[in-house]
């Protein structure tokens, strides 16, 4: 039902687009997540000791995402579909953590459709009051790369209603959805950016960093977000937070501060 195998420091032990017939889970070292965009290949995050790869692939029956690369000495179990889902069967805190995480992408997908597709004035009418109702923290988004300064400006961005999205400007030739960023970012192909790729926004008392599905991911104070990892979302620090759209290496690297 599973293997010991041990993989030396750039061993490959899956690529992107390959069958999702097993799930790794890490003993010892740590692995890298890359997405493969044309040409490029673009960390998004790592994992490291007791986290599982490729799991959502197996459940979901879908090819690979992403491809995981070992980043040190590895040892790793694999596991066989069949293997994995006996495991899930009959561990119940495992099966726990799956349906939480799985969970918690649904209702991102929700509350994505329900922010940014909003359906008439009168919804958005309603979204604008209970913004304004709310109590925003005095908030400041500026760049701290030459290259995302170009794009957004030098000047810190006072950020004053929530749900606040940052994206991709669109393209000519893309399909208008109607779903604008608040912030928009001209991005040159192969693009960095997803058109929504992340939003700051206020839930259960704290402000938080929410991936929007996107393409290659989000990283917050050196935590990766998106589907390729465990979370969609964290809450900020008071402070400064740091957070880079579009995977490790990103030139959109921006300052997010509490004041």
């Amino acid at each position: 039902m599973y293997l010991l195998k041990r993989f030396q420091p750039g061993d490959v032990l899956f690529r992107q687009g390959d069958p999702s017939d097993h799930v790794v889970l890490v003993r010892s070292g740590h692995a890298e997540v890359l997405r493969e965009v044309g040409g490029d290949c673009i960390l998004l995050g790592t994992a490291k000791e007791g986290e599982f790869l490729g799991e959502m692939g197996v459940l979901n029956e879908r090819p690979r995402s992403a491809t995981v690369r070992a980043a040190s000495e590895l040892e790793v179990e694999l596991i066989s579909r069949r293997g994995f889902l006996e495991r899930v069967s009959a561990d119940a805190q495992l099966a726990h953590r799956l349906l939480v995480r799985m969970s918690a992408r649904l209702r991102d997908v929700e509350d994505m459709v329900a922010t940014l597709h909003t359906a008439s004035a009168e919804a958005q009418a309603r979204a604008q009051a209970a913004t304004a109702a709310q109590a925003v923290p005095t908030i400041r988004f500026e760049a701290t790369t030459y290259a995302a300064a170009l794009y957004v400006g030098s000047e810190p961005i006072r950020i004053t209603g929530l749900p606040y999205v940052v994206g991709r400007q669109r393209d000519a030739g893309e399909p208008d959805t109607g779903n604008k960023p608040d912030l928009e970012i001209p991005d040159p192909k192969p693009y960095r950016l997803s058109r929504p790729h992340f939003c700051l926004m206020a839930e259960d008392g704290n402000l938080q960093v929410r991936d929007l599905n996107s393409e290659l991911g989000t990283i917050v104070n050196e935590i990766p977000l998106g589907h390729d990892f465990a979370q969609d979302r964290i809450p900020l620090l008071q402070g400064e937070n740091a957070v880079i759209a579009g995977g490790r290496g990103s030139p959109y690297a921006f300052a997010v501060t509490l004041l």
